[in-house]
């Protein structure tokens, strides 16, 4: 099962019907260890990485690094 495809079938967050994308953002507009992963020098394009805030459990899939 592709991230997508599983992002569709199982999340509860809005961007479910878009695979899971949240489309780009910049440093600062998402809630901290969810920005910190994403923003961090050592985290991998394609990676897959279990990421927790206070709205949840996130399994997060990077596309692209700015």
């Amino acid at each position: 099962m592709t991230f997508e495809a599983a992002a569709k079938e199982f999340s509860e967050c809005p961007s479910a019907s878009k695979g899971g994308n949240l489309g780009t953002f910049g440093r600062g507009q998402m809630v901290g260890p969810f920005d910190s992963y994403c923003f961090d020098p050592d985290s991998k394009v394609g990676a897959l990485e279990i990421v927790k805030t206070s709205f949840g459990t996130h399994i997060v899939k990077l596309t692209k690094k700015p």
